[in-house]
């Protein structure tokens, strides 16, 4: 049977006391891997339409980002994204959609410049993850601009995009409606009307009246050559 000095048991009572700090330290590391672990899978975006640092020069309708797992949609699951302009007008529908992986919004682009998109989404791990990207917005010629909000509209709200009401006030056209003849619309002027004096029937020229004594003239002219012509003829009648 082994016998123990005092010194050897010493030297076991060390080992073990050292073997058990080591076995906690084990056991310690390995629950703080195991609890950190998750705070690394917050989902990390891997595409975005448009891109970041993008140059865009088509008008756009919709902004997207794409994630790397599905994004949580269940209920307290807030999904938020914003797209402004370099004055801070907002230019978003208010609504998001979110679909798989992807998150989406409608868009109406103001002013040329530079557009800020902010997103904040609650990763597939459950916890919140929000970010900025920037795109640049240079449409090749002058294009309709929308009015942007200088605070960021609700779901369902009046938005940058929303139809805009005419502030002019269009002036009625007169009916083209059929009219009886001798009757005038109701506000229509009667047209002016001109008298003309002295006109001439159609055809005739505007040659000088005879005056009535040259008629006079002419007609006893006439007369005395008829009555001398009566007066040749009768003598001749008379001679034997």
């Amino acid at each position: 049977m082994p016998t123990f000095t005092p010194e050897s048991r010493r030297r076991a009572a060390l080992s073990l006391v050292v073997g058990l700090v080591l076995a906690g330290v084990s056991v310690g590391a390995g629950v703080g891997v195991g609890t950190a672990a998750p705070a690394m899978a917050h989902d990390q975006v891997v595409s975005s339409s448009p891109e970041s640092g993008e140059t865009v020069t088509e008008p756009i309708k919709t902004v997207s980002i794409t994630f790397s797992d599905d994004l949580l949609t269940a209920v307290g699951a807030v999904a938020l994204m914003t797209v402004t302009d370099a004055d801070d007008g907002h230019h978003e529908s208010g609504c998001t959609t979110v679909d798989g992986d992807t998150l989406t919004t409608d868009v109406s682009l103001g002013e040329a410049g530079q557009y800020t998109v902010t997103y904040q989404i609650v990763s597939s791990d459950g916890h919140q993850t929000d970010g900025t990207y920037i795109f640049d917005w240079q449409p090749p010629m002058p294009t309709a601009t929308s009015t942007a909000l200088m605070s960021a509209p609700a779901c369902g709200d009046t938005w940058a995009g929303s139809p805009q009401s005419a502030t002019a006030t269009e002036t009625p056209t007169p009916s083209a409606d059929a009219v009886e003849p001798g009757t005038l619309p109701a506000n229509a002027l009667p047209e002016p009307t001109m008298t003309i004096l002295n006109s001439a029937p159609v055809g005739q020229t505007d040659q000088p009246a005879l005056s009535v004594p040259l008629l006079i003239a002419a007609m006893i002219a006439i007369v005395a050559a008829l009555g001398a012509v009566i007066v040749v003829v009768m003598r001749r009648l008379r001679r034997p």
